[in-house]
Protein backbone atom coordinates (compact mmCIF):
# COMPACT_ATOMS: atom_id res chain seq x y z
CA UNK A 1 0.00 0.00 0.00
CA UNK A 2 1.54 3.25 -1.00
CA UNK A 3 1.51 6.23 1.36
CA UNK A 4 -0.44 9.52 0.22
CA UNK A 5 1.42 11.61 2.39
CA UNK A 6 4.22 13.86 0.31
CA UNK A 7 8.04 13.24 1.07
CA UNK A 8 9.42 16.76 1.78
CA UNK A 9 12.93 17.27 2.33
CA UNK A 10 13.89 17.91 6.03
CA UNK A 11 15.35 20.99 7.01
CA UNK A 12 18.43 19.94 8.51
CA UNK A 13 20.46 22.17 10.61
CA UNK A 14 23.70 23.29 9.51
CA UNK A 15 26.43 23.88 12.28
CA UNK A 16 26.34 27.45 11.30
CA UNK A 17 22.75 26.83 12.21
CA UNK A 18 23.74 25.16 15.41
CA UNK A 19 26.12 27.91 16.42
CA UNK A 20 24.04 30.10 15.80
CA UNK A 21 22.19 29.70 19.12
CA UNK A 22 24.38 31.70 21.33
CA UNK A 23 24.50 29.31 24.02
CA UNK A 24 25.85 27.02 22.23
CA UNK A 25 28.19 28.90 20.38
CA UNK A 26 29.13 30.00 23.98
CA UNK A 27 29.61 26.56 25.68
CA UNK A 28 32.13 25.46 23.09
CA UNK A 29 34.02 28.98 22.58
CA UNK A 30 34.86 28.49 26.37
CA UNK A 31 36.66 25.23 25.62
CA UNK A 32 38.62 26.22 22.97
CA UNK A 33 42.16 28.18 22.81
CA UNK A 34 42.93 31.31 22.20
CA UNK A 35 44.46 30.42 19.02
CA UNK A 36 41.50 28.03 17.99
CA UNK A 37 39.34 30.65 19.13
CA UNK A 38 40.78 33.21 16.30
CA UNK A 39 40.52 30.68 13.65
CA UNK A 40 36.96 29.86 14.08
CA UNK A 41 36.47 33.31 13.95
CA UNK A 42 37.94 33.58 10.12
CA UNK A 43 36.11 31.16 8.69
CA UNK A 44 32.66 32.11 10.21
CA UNK A 45 31.83 35.68 10.07
CA UNK A 46 28.44 35.29 10.15
CA UNK A 47 28.65 34.75 13.69
CA UNK A 48 30.27 38.32 14.32
CA UNK A 49 27.85 39.25 16.65
CA UNK A 50 28.77 36.54 19.10
CA UNK A 51 32.01 36.66 18.75
CA UNK A 52 31.37 40.19 20.30
CA UNK A 53 29.58 39.05 23.31
CA UNK A 54 31.59 35.84 24.01
CA UNK A 55 34.97 38.43 23.61
CA UNK A 56 33.52 40.77 25.94
CA UNK A 57 33.09 38.29 28.84
CA UNK A 58 36.48 36.34 28.08
CA UNK A 59 38.46 39.37 28.04
CA UNK A 60 36.32 40.75 31.23
CA UNK A 61 39.55 41.97 33.13
CA UNK A 62 37.65 42.74 36.11
CA UNK A 63 36.46 39.22 36.93
CA UNK A 64 39.91 38.18 36.70
CA UNK A 65 41.56 41.21 38.40
CA UNK A 66 38.38 39.72 41.73
CA UNK A 67 41.05 36.84 42.20
CA UNK A 68 43.25 40.08 44.01
CA UNK A 69 41.01 42.59 44.65
CA UNK A 70 37.68 43.30 46.14
CA UNK A 71 37.03 46.73 43.85
CA UNK A 72 38.64 46.18 40.24
CA UNK A 73 37.71 49.27 39.38
CA UNK A 74 39.16 51.04 42.14
CA UNK A 75 42.55 49.73 41.46
CA UNK A 76 42.44 50.24 38.11
CA UNK A 77 41.63 54.04 38.86
CA UNK A 78 44.85 53.94 41.09
CA UNK A 79 46.67 52.86 37.97
CA UNK A 80 45.69 55.17 36.06
CA UNK A 81 46.12 57.92 38.29
CA UNK A 82 49.83 56.97 39.01
CA UNK A 83 50.47 55.74 35.48
CA UNK A 84 50.98 52.07 36.52
CA UNK A 85 50.70 49.22 34.46
CA UNK A 86 50.04 45.82 35.21
CA UNK A 87 52.84 42.47 33.68
CA UNK A 88 53.54 39.40 34.38
CA UNK A 89 51.70 36.23 34.62
CA UNK A 90 48.52 37.99 35.16
CA UNK A 91 48.18 38.79 31.33
CA UNK A 92 49.65 36.28 29.78
CA UNK A 93 46.67 34.29 31.89
CA UNK A 94 44.51 37.32 30.55
CA UNK A 95 44.74 37.28 27.04
CA UNK A 96 45.29 33.54 26.68
CA UNK A 97 42.03 32.76 28.94
CA UNK A 98 43.50 30.41 31.54
CA UNK A 99 44.79 30.86 35.09
CA UNK A 100 47.94 29.85 37.06
CA UNK A 101 46.97 29.01 40.90
CA UNK A 102 50.58 29.87 41.85
CA UNK A 103 50.33 33.20 40.60
CA UNK A 104 50.86 36.43 41.62
CA UNK A 105 49.56 40.10 40.39
CA UNK A 106 53.30 42.33 39.33
CA UNK A 107 52.90 46.09 39.25
CA UNK A 108 54.75 48.44 38.09
CA UNK A 109 55.24 51.80 38.83
CA UNK A 110 57.50 55.00 39.54
CA UNK A 111 58.93 54.70 42.62
CA UNK A 112 57.92 58.03 43.43
CA UNK A 113 54.15 56.71 43.65
CA UNK A 114 55.31 53.14 44.70
CA UNK A 115 54.50 54.02 48.67
CA UNK A 116 51.11 55.53 47.99
CA UNK A 117 50.34 52.42 45.69
CA UNK A 118 51.03 50.16 48.54
CA UNK A 119 48.67 52.11 51.00
CA UNK A 120 45.89 51.80 48.73
CA UNK A 121 46.46 47.77 49.10
CA UNK A 122 46.62 48.00 52.90
CA UNK A 123 43.69 50.35 53.42
CA UNK A 124 41.01 49.52 50.88
CA UNK A 125 41.82 45.66 49.76
CA UNK A 126 43.08 44.41 53.25
CA UNK A 127 46.46 43.42 52.15
CA UNK A 128 49.90 43.61 54.63
CA UNK A 129 53.29 44.54 53.66
CA UNK A 130 55.32 41.30 53.91
CA UNK A 131 58.97 42.20 52.85
CA UNK A 132 60.84 44.58 50.21
CA UNK A 133 63.50 43.51 47.90
CA UNK A 134 66.43 45.93 46.96
CA UNK A 135 68.09 43.16 44.99
CA UNK A 136 67.10 44.79 42.30
CA UNK A 137 69.11 47.81 43.15
CA UNK A 138 71.78 46.72 41.64
CA UNK A 139 70.35 46.78 37.87
CA UNK A 140 68.85 50.36 38.69
CA UNK A 141 70.55 51.31 35.79
CA UNK A 142 67.70 49.34 33.71
CA UNK A 143 65.06 51.43 35.74
CA UNK A 144 64.47 48.86 38.61
CA UNK A 145 64.66 50.11 41.74
CA UNK A 146 62.56 48.00 44.39
CA UNK A 147 60.01 45.42 44.57
CA UNK A 148 57.23 45.80 47.89
CA UNK A 149 55.50 41.95 48.58
CA UNK A 150 51.67 42.34 49.86
CA UNK A 151 50.05 39.31 50.83
CA UNK A 152 46.11 39.00 51.93
CA UNK A 153 44.80 36.08 53.54
CA UNK A 154 46.61 32.37 54.89
CA UNK A 155 48.89 30.42 53.14
CA UNK A 156 48.45 27.59 55.28
CA UNK A 157 44.27 27.94 54.51
CA UNK A 158 44.72 27.94 50.98
CA UNK A 159 43.53 31.53 50.41
CA UNK A 160 46.75 33.89 50.42
CA UNK A 161 47.15 36.28 47.71
CA UNK A 162 49.85 38.16 46.70
CA UNK A 163 50.34 41.16 45.15
CA UNK A 164 54.38 43.31 44.11
CA UNK A 165 54.23 46.24 43.75
CA UNK A 166 57.57 46.49 41.42
CA UNK A 167 59.28 50.43 41.85
CA UNK A 168 60.69 51.95 38.99
CA UNK A 169 63.03 55.23 38.57
CA UNK A 170 61.73 55.69 34.96
CA UNK A 171 58.56 54.83 33.26
CA UNK A 172 57.38 51.54 33.55
CA UNK A 173 56.76 50.53 29.91
CA UNK A 174 60.84 51.33 29.27
CA UNK A 175 61.18 48.94 32.09
CA UNK A 176 59.07 46.07 30.46
CA UNK A 177 59.83 46.73 26.98
CA UNK A 178 63.48 46.90 27.18
CA UNK A 179 64.48 44.55 30.31
CA UNK A 180 62.63 41.45 29.99
CA UNK A 181 64.13 38.64 29.86
CA UNK A 182 61.90 36.92 26.55
CA UNK A 183 59.19 37.43 23.84
CA UNK A 184 56.62 35.49 26.00
CA UNK A 185 56.31 38.23 29.06
CA UNK A 186 56.61 41.26 26.93
CA UNK A 187 53.03 41.97 27.77
CA UNK A 188 51.41 44.30 29.89
CA UNK A 189 48.15 46.31 30.74
CA UNK A 190 47.44 49.79 31.45
CA UNK A 191 43.94 51.24 33.43
CA UNK A 192 41.74 50.82 30.17
CA UNK A 193 43.99 48.77 27.58
CA UNK A 194 45.80 45.16 27.46
CA UNK A 195 48.80 44.90 25.01
CA UNK A 196 50.47 42.02 23.74
CA UNK A 197 53.84 42.88 21.52
CA UNK A 198 54.56 39.25 20.46
CA UNK A 199 51.33 37.74 20.05
CA UNK A 200 51.71 35.68 17.22
CA UNK A 201 54.77 34.06 18.62
CA UNK A 202 53.62 33.67 22.34
CA UNK A 203 49.48 32.77 21.78
CA UNK A 204 49.30 30.82 18.13
CA UNK A 205 50.66 27.09 18.00
CA UNK A 206 52.99 26.21 18.23
CA UNK A 207 53.85 28.59 21.23
CA UNK A 208 57.36 29.78 21.41
CA UNK A 209 59.67 32.63 23.30
CA UNK A 210 63.05 34.29 22.21
CA UNK A 211 65.19 35.18 24.77
CA UNK A 212 65.43 39.01 24.47
CA UNK A 213 67.64 39.87 27.46
CA UNK A 214 71.53 39.07 28.07
CA UNK A 215 73.55 40.91 30.64
CA UNK A 216 75.86 38.73 31.93
CA UNK A 217 75.59 39.55 35.84
CA UNK A 218 71.81 38.44 35.93
CA UNK A 219 72.33 35.05 33.79
CA UNK A 220 70.80 33.15 36.80
CA UNK A 221 67.72 34.95 36.82
CA UNK A 222 67.22 35.60 33.11
CA UNK A 223 67.53 31.31 32.68
CA UNK A 224 65.28 31.05 35.78
CA UNK A 225 62.64 32.76 33.73
CA UNK A 226 63.16 31.69 30.20
CA UNK A 227 62.80 27.68 31.75
CA UNK A 228 59.77 28.78 34.23
CA UNK A 229 57.96 29.32 30.93
CA UNK A 230 59.21 26.59 28.47
CA UNK A 231 57.94 24.05 31.49
CA UNK A 232 54.56 25.84 30.88
CA UNK A 233 54.90 25.18 26.99
CA UNK A 234 56.62 27.51 25.65
CA UNK A 235 59.15 26.60 23.10
CA UNK A 236 62.59 28.08 22.95
CA UNK A 237 63.54 29.63 19.38
CA UNK A 238 65.76 32.15 18.17
CA UNK A 239 63.78 35.30 16.07
CA UNK A 240 64.80 36.94 12.93
CA UNK A 241 63.63 39.83 12.84
CA UNK A 242 64.98 42.95 13.70
CA UNK A 243 63.89 46.86 13.93
CA UNK A 244 61.99 49.36 15.33
CA UNK A 245 58.50 48.54 16.83
CA UNK A 246 56.02 50.35 18.65
CA UNK A 247 53.36 49.74 21.34
CA UNK A 248 49.92 48.95 19.98
CA UNK A 249 51.73 48.62 16.08
CA UNK A 250 50.11 46.24 13.61
CA UNK A 251 52.21 43.56 15.35
CA UNK A 252 50.53 43.76 18.69
CA UNK A 253 47.66 42.50 19.94
CA UNK A 254 45.49 45.07 21.88
CA UNK A 255 42.35 44.96 23.79
CA UNK A 256 40.21 47.26 25.13
CA UNK A 257 39.08 46.62 28.28
CA UNK A 258 35.70 47.97 29.77
CA UNK A 259 36.37 51.14 31.60
CA UNK A 260 33.01 52.03 32.90
CA UNK A 261 33.27 53.03 36.58
CA UNK A 262 37.42 53.43 36.21
CA UNK A 263 38.43 57.08 36.79
CA UNK A 264 40.17 57.86 33.42
CA UNK A 265 43.58 58.70 33.58
CA UNK A 266 44.83 62.57 32.95
CA UNK A 267 47.90 60.57 30.57
CA UNK A 268 46.28 60.17 27.32
CA UNK A 269 46.46 57.37 25.62
CA UNK A 270 48.66 58.17 23.03
CA UNK A 271 51.39 58.21 25.16
CA UNK A 272 51.80 54.51 25.77
CA UNK A 273 50.89 53.92 21.36
CA UNK A 274 53.92 56.61 20.24
CA UNK A 275 56.44 54.47 22.75
CA UNK A 276 59.28 52.49 20.63
CA UNK A 277 61.33 49.86 21.25
CA UNK A 278 63.82 48.01 19.03
CA UNK A 279 65.05 44.39 18.15
CA UNK A 280 68.26 43.88 17.56
CA UNK A 281 71.15 41.45 17.12
CA UNK A 282 73.81 41.07 19.81
CA UNK A 283 76.97 40.49 17.92
CA UNK A 284 78.88 41.76 20.41
CA UNK A 285 78.53 39.22 23.34
CA UNK A 286 81.29 36.56 22.83
CA UNK A 287 79.31 33.45 21.23
CA UNK A 288 79.79 31.74 17.95
CA UNK A 289 75.61 32.17 17.87
CA UNK A 290 75.89 36.28 18.55
CA UNK A 291 74.52 37.35 15.18
CA UNK A 292 71.61 34.80 15.10
CA UNK A 293 70.43 36.02 19.24
CA UNK A 294 68.12 39.63 20.06
CA UNK A 295 67.99 41.98 22.85
CA UNK A 296 65.26 44.66 23.05
CA UNK A 297 66.27 47.85 23.44
CA UNK A 298 64.17 50.89 25.06
CA UNK A 299 65.33 54.38 25.77
CA UNK A 300 63.75 57.38 27.79
CA UNK A 301 63.24 60.15 25.21
CA UNK A 302 62.30 63.70 26.67
CA UNK A 303 62.01 67.11 25.07
CA UNK A 304 61.33 70.13 26.30
CA UNK A 305 58.19 70.64 24.01
CA UNK A 306 56.67 67.40 25.02
CA UNK A 307 54.68 66.97 28.61
CA UNK A 308 54.95 63.63 28.53
CA UNK A 309 57.88 60.73 28.50
CA UNK A 310 58.60 58.48 25.28
CA UNK A 311 60.38 55.72 24.83
CA UNK A 312 62.93 55.10 21.70
CA UNK A 313 64.72 52.22 20.40
CA UNK A 314 68.28 52.42 20.50
CA UNK A 315 71.17 51.16 18.08
CA UNK A 316 72.00 52.61 15.11
CA UNK A 317 68.74 51.54 13.15
CA UNK A 318 65.87 53.85 11.65
CA UNK A 319 63.70 54.64 14.97
CA UNK A 320 60.47 57.46 14.92
CA UNK A 321 62.34 59.42 17.61
CA UNK A 322 65.62 59.36 16.56
CA UNK A 323 64.56 60.68 13.12
CA UNK A 324 62.74 63.41 14.77
CA UNK A 325 65.19 64.58 16.33
CA UNK A 326 68.03 64.61 13.48
CA UNK A 327 65.43 66.39 11.27
CA UNK A 328 65.45 68.91 14.02
CA UNK A 329 61.77 69.42 13.98
CA UNK A 330 61.64 69.37 17.72
CA UNK A 331 64.47 71.68 18.27
CA UNK A 332 63.18 74.14 15.67
CA UNK A 333 59.49 74.34 18.21
CA UNK A 334 61.84 74.78 21.32
CA UNK A 335 63.41 77.81 19.12
CA UNK A 336 60.18 78.86 18.91
CA UNK A 337 59.26 78.44 22.19
CA UNK A 338 62.12 80.64 23.37
CA UNK A 339 61.55 83.44 20.42
CA UNK A 340 58.48 84.26 22.62
CA UNK A 341 60.30 85.07 25.70
CA UNK A 342 60.97 88.56 26.63
CA UNK A 343 64.37 89.61 25.19
CA UNK A 344 65.90 89.59 28.43
CA UNK A 345 65.07 86.07 29.61
CA UNK A 346 66.22 84.30 25.51
CA UNK A 347 69.65 82.44 25.54
CA UNK A 348 72.26 83.73 23.42
CA UNK A 349 71.77 81.28 20.88
CA UNK A 350 68.83 82.78 19.26
CA UNK A 351 71.16 85.52 17.91
CA UNK A 352 73.57 83.03 16.87
CA UNK A 353 74.94 84.07 13.30
CA UNK A 354 73.95 80.87 11.25
CA UNK A 355 71.35 80.92 8.78
CA UNK A 356 70.18 77.15 9.91
CA UNK A 357 69.99 77.36 13.26
CA UNK A 358 68.68 73.95 13.82
CA UNK A 359 71.61 72.18 12.64
CA UNK A 360 74.34 73.74 14.03
CA UNK A 361 75.67 72.15 17.23
CA UNK A 362 76.73 75.07 18.59
CA UNK A 363 73.51 76.63 19.13
CA UNK A 364 71.51 72.88 20.08
CA UNK A 365 74.44 72.47 23.04
CA UNK A 366 74.14 76.12 24.20
CA UNK A 367 70.30 75.85 23.82
CA UNK A 368 70.37 72.26 26.27
CA UNK A 369 72.93 73.92 28.71
CA UNK A 370 69.95 77.10 29.08
CA UNK A 371 67.32 74.60 30.06
CA UNK A 372 68.86 72.69 32.35
CA UNK A 373 68.10 75.38 35.00
CA UNK A 374 65.38 77.06 32.93
CA UNK A 375 61.45 77.40 34.40
CA UNK A 376 59.12 77.47 31.89
CA UNK A 377 56.57 79.67 31.90
CA UNK A 378 52.53 78.97 31.41
CA UNK A 379 52.82 80.20 28.09
CA UNK A 380 54.72 77.51 26.92
CA UNK A 381 53.83 75.31 24.43
CA UNK A 382 53.94 71.54 24.52
CA UNK A 383 53.01 69.60 21.21
CA UNK A 384 52.04 65.93 22.06
CA UNK A 385 48.60 66.24 20.49
CA UNK A 386 50.59 66.12 17.53
CA UNK A 387 53.03 63.30 18.09
CA UNK A 388 50.89 61.13 16.53
CA UNK A 389 49.81 63.04 12.95
CA UNK A 390 54.27 63.12 12.72
CA UNK A 391 54.52 59.25 13.25
CA UNK A 392 51.72 58.37 10.68
CA UNK A 393 53.88 60.59 7.86
CA UNK A 394 57.28 59.42 8.82
CA UNK A 395 55.62 56.05 8.51
CA UNK A 396 54.11 56.77 5.03
CA UNK A 397 57.84 58.45 4.27
CA UNK A 398 59.95 55.19 5.52
CA UNK A 399 56.94 52.85 3.37
CA UNK A 400 56.01 51.09 6.72
CA UNK A 401 52.28 50.82 5.96
CA UNK A 402 52.76 49.04 2.48
CA UNK A 403 55.41 46.22 3.85
CA UNK A 404 54.73 42.96 4.24
CA UNK A 405 54.28 41.72 8.03
CA UNK A 406 58.36 40.61 8.60
CA UNK A 407 56.86 38.91 11.96
CA UNK A 408 54.51 37.05 10.05
CA UNK A 409 52.00 38.05 12.91
CA UNK A 410 48.45 37.50 12.93
CA UNK A 411 46.39 40.23 13.41
CA UNK A 412 44.50 40.15 16.11
CA UNK A 413 42.33 43.09 17.04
Amino acid sequence: MYSTKSHLPRNIPTLLDVLGQYGIFDTLCRRLDTATLLSLRLVAKRLADHFTAHAKERWNVNRRLKNFVRNPQGLRAVLARYNALISGSFVIQFFDDTFWKESDLDIYVERESAAAFGTYLCQNEGYRFDRHSTEVNEYDFLGFSQVDTYLRGDMLQGDETKIQVISTSTVPVRCILGCFSSTAVINFMSWNTAYSLFPAMTFLEPRTQCRVSWIPDNEDCIQSQIEKYSTRGWTDVTMLFEGSRRVGDRHSWKVALDVKGVEPSHIPDFVLENCYFRVENVAWLPREDAEHLRRTVAEEFTSEVLKYIYTAGGGTGEDFWRNLSMNARLHGLILDELWKLEPGMQPLCLTHPTQWPEFDQLVYLERHNFMVDFIKPDTWNYYDEQVSTWREEWEGEMGLRGLEDQMAAVTMT
